[in-house]
C-alpha cells in the first residue's frame, strides 16, 4: 500500500447549507486558469483579450454538452433521448467535449472574423485548464480502471467516492489525464513562440492530446473495445490525430506575425 496514492477527501465540500462539488470547483478553476493563460498569450502578441470571455463560455458549454453526449453514445445510447438520463453529474468523455468545444469556438472565430490566432490562444491555455479541471476526477474517484498496486494507482478511501471499494486502489484515469495535460503544458508552453503561423500551435496541442490519450487507454479500461484490440477512445484519438496532421499540412504560409 506504500506504493499507491491514498486520497481520503470527500467528493463534496459542505459549508453550512452550501454544498460544493470538487468536480465543479476544479473545472471552474481550470477554466479561469486556462483563460488567464490564453489572455497572457494574446497580450504577448499585442492582441485584444476581450474575446477570451466569450470563447471561454463557448468552450465550457461545448465541453460539458459534448462530453456528456459522447459518453451516452458510448455507454447508454438510449439515454440521449431520455431527459432524466441526459442531464447527469457523472459520466463525461473528454473527446466529445473537445470536439464540440472546438467546433463552437472555431465557428465563432470564423463567423465574427476574428484572427485564427485566437484559436492558438485557446490551445495555449487548454493544457493548464485540463490539468486543474481534472483534479476533481481524482478526488471523486471517477474514470477508475482495474484494481492495481501500480505506483500511480489511487485508493479513494472516503466512502462517498465513486470507486467500488475504498479499501483498494484502482487505476485512475483522472490522474492520468492530469499528468498528460501537465506534460503537454511542459512541452507546448515553452515552444509557443516558435509557432509563427496561425493555427500551428492549435493543431500541435490537439495532436499531443490525441497521441497521449491513445497510449493512455492501454492503461485504462473505462472505454469499450471497438475493433482490433483498441477501444472507442483510441480509435477516436487516431481519427483526431489524422485531422490534426491534415489541418497542419494545409496551413497556408501567410501571416507569420
Amino acid at each position: 500500500m506504500l506504493a499507491i496514492i491514498t486520497i481520503g477527501i470527500p467528493p463534496e465540500i459542505h459549508l453550512g447549507p452550501l454544498t460544493i462539488a470538487w468536480h465543479g470547483l476544479t473545472i471552474a478553476l481550470g477554466i479561469i486558469a486556462g483563460g488567464w493563460a490564453a489572455a497572457f498569450w494574446l497580450r504577448e502578441r499585442g492582441l485584444p483579450t476581450e474575446p477570451v470571455t466569450t470563447l471561454g463560455i463557448l468552450l465550457t458549454v461545448g465541453a460539458l454538452v459534448g462530453s456528456r453526449l459522447f459518453y451516452l453514445a458510448e455507454h447508454d445510447p438510449a439515454g440521449i433521448v431520455d431527459p432524466g438520463t441526459l442531464v447527469g453529474t457523472n459520466g463525461y468523455t473528454f473527446d466529445g467535449g473537445m470536439i464540440l468545444a472546438s467546433v463552437l469556438v472555431a465557428g465563432y472565430v470564423w463567423r465574427t472574423g476574428l484572427s485564427t490566432r485566437y484559436l492558438d490562444a485557446i490551445a495555449a491555455g487548454l493544457p493548464l485548464g485540463v490539468a486543474i479541471g481534472r483534479i476533481g476526477d481524482v478526488i471523486n474517484g471517477e474514470h477508475y480502471g482495474e484494481r492495481s498496486t501500480f505506483l500511480l494507482a489511487v485508493r479513494n478511501s472516503h466512502p462517498d467516492a465513486l470507486t467500488p471499494d475504498p479499501r483498494f486502489a484502482y487505476q485512475s484515469g483522472g490522474l492520468y489525464e492530469v499528468l498528460l495535460a501537465l506534460l503537454i503544458l511542459a512541452v507546448a508552453w515553452p515552444l509557443r513562440h516558435h509557432f509563427r503561423q496561425p493555427m500551428r500551435l492549435a493543431w500541435f496541442v490537439l495532436g499531443l492530446f490525441a497521441i497521449g490519450r491513445f497510449f493512455e487507454f492501454f492503461l485504462r479500461g473505462d472505454s469499450p473495445d471497438l475493433a482490433l484490440g483498441l477501444s472507442n477512445t483510441q480509435w477516436t484519438s487516431l481519427v483526431l490525430l489524422a485531422i490534426c496532421i491534415a489541418g497542419a499540412r494545409f496551413i497556408r504560409p501567410k501571416d507569420t506575425t
